[in-house]
């Protein structure tokens, strides 16, 4: 078992890493040389601390003035006063110049942003206004570390990726506990929308087939798209609605051709293989446009001992 890194645990200040002593480092290494699991981390860290002290040993004036103007001791370094008051006048004269960000956003977009409201800065009062005073070219952030950045993106693709294929099995399991009688009768076929191009209008019984189709459909049920099934009851409403269509119907219309497919559909799936071959013999018997999936949803019916 891994242990979890916990905020009292060593392991905890890995991202400060390059920020330590010597000494609070070498604290650390000896704290976590138990600690196999982060040894890659510790690893990175060093590299990383390696290239900020080398980055520090390199004499910088420009970096000596910037401290000292942020307060930063730590960053200060020797330099000589020529220098310091030459660089000292280049940052009066940027720091001068500074746009200020709101108006900068305000110019380039063309939107006035309107004042905090108090929900997002209850303390207002107490602060100097945004929109009064001015912001120079240091008045920005903190920027948060860049490895605690990278960390944090590559935990979440890894959890990504494991989700991924953690649903790509359970697809592959749901798709293969599908029944042979189930793929054939394709109850998701079951789509209807009224035809455009037949040179009239809708009619009642295109709305009642319209509205069977769609209770099939509200029929299914399923968790994340996976094991899908079907209410039997919800079903068998259905098909009485698709029966009934098909009595009363025009025989010789895309409704009744419809309204019949579906329900041979319907019958094959809740295992009445007489009522379907019943309904779907009728149709291929007819011929028509839908004839040539009845046909073969109805040699499926025939040899039914391969359905169950």
């Amino acid at each position: 078992m891994i242990p979890p890194v916990t905020v009292t645990d060593p392991a905890h200040r890995l991202d400060d890493f390059p920020a330590l002593s010597p000494a609070e480092r070498a604290e650390i290494e000896r704290s976590l040389a138990d600690r196999p699991d982060l040894a890659d981390a510790l690893d990175e860290a060093r590299r990383f601390a390696a290239l900020v002290d080398a980055a520090r040993a390199r004499p910088d004036p420009g970096q000596s003035v910037v401290g000292r103007r942020l307060g930063l001791d730590d960053l200060s370094m020797p330099v000589d006063p020529e220098t310091a008051a030459r660089l000292g006048e280049r940052i009066d004269m940027l720091d001068a110049g500074a746009e200020d960000v709101v108006a900068r956003f305000e110019r380039l977009t063309g939107r006035t942003l309107p004042p905090l409201a108090p929900e997002v800065a209850p303390e207002a009062d107490a602060l100097p206004s945004p929109a009064t005073t001015p912001r120079t070219l240091f008045d920005r952030p903190p920027a948060r570390p860049v490895r605690a950045r990278r960390r944090r993106a590559s935990t979440w693709a890894r959890a990504a990726a494991v989700l991924l294929v953690g649903y790509g099995a359970l697809f592959l399991a749901s798709q293969a506990s599908v029944s042979e009688r189930t793929q054939i009768a394709a109850l998701s076929e079951v789509a209807i929308d009224a035809p455009t191009l037949r040179g009239a209008d809708r009619t009642p019984d295109a709305d009642r087939l319209i509205a069977a189709a769609a209770a099939v459909r509200d029929a299914r049920r399923s968790t994340l798209g996976l094991f899908a099934t079907y209410d039997t009851t919800a079903l068998d409403a259905a098909a009485a609605d698709l029966g009934d269509l098909s009595d009363t119907a025009d025989r010789r219309t895309w409704v009744s051709q419809e309204a019949r497919l579906a329900l041979g559909r319907v019958l094959l799936y809740r295992s009445r293989d007489a009522d379907a071959a019943r309904v779907l013999g009728d149709l291929v018997e007819q011929g028509g446009y839908r004839a040539p999936v009845a046909r073969r949803l109805l040699d499926a019916v025939r040899n039914g001992s391969q359905l169950d």
